[in-house]
Order: C-alpha cells, then structure tokens, then sequence
C-alpha cells in the first residue's frame, strides 16, 4: 500500500503531554471517556487520517485498509484520559 501523508509531522517524544485541547476541525468535539473503576483506566484513541473517495463508506474501508495495512506507516494518535489530559504519542518514532 502507499504511504499517503508527507506533510509537516510534530516532532513530539511519544507519550509527552501536550495541552488538554485538542485541535480539532471547525465544530468537532471529542469527549474523554468516562471514568471507569475497573483494573485499567480507560483512554480515548483518536486516528485521523484523510483518504480520498467518492462516498463516505468508501472513505471508511479505504481508512480501514491503511489503518489494518501491516506494511502501512505507524500512525501519530491523540490520547484522551478520562480527566480531559491529551497526549500525543507518534508511533512512527519508536
């Protein structure tokens, strides 16, 4: 598969944390999860990836193909704790 982005990346050492706003396009809002009392905490995962396609179910199986792409490059994700922390860990620079 393709790589498809090589845009400008942060530079960020994976699991540093940055701000508790998320950058987010116009009018999107993402929650932090709820607080749970189980053995683990719960975090929130944001992928954001831009794929070209003619209707939004073609955009989310080619996203799915890269996202499940062994061979595709490791992503930068956003981590939502359930206190509203964010934290940026790069994949790539591991």
């Amino acid at each position: 598969m393709k790589e498809h982005s090589k845009g400008p990346r942060h530079r960020r050492v994976a699991g540093q944390p940055e701000d508790t706003k998320l950058s987010l396009p116009q009018g999107l809002i993402i929650e932090p999860p709820p607080k749970e009392t189980g053995p683990e905490p719960l975090y929130r995962v944001v992928y954001v990836i831009d794929v070209n396609a003619m209707t939004p179910q073609q955009a989310a199986e080619r996203a799915y193909e890269i996202m499940s792409d062994p061979a595709s490059m490791r992503p930068v994700l956003d981590i939502l704790e359930p206190s509203g922390r964010h934290t940026r860990v790069d994949l790539s620079e591991e």
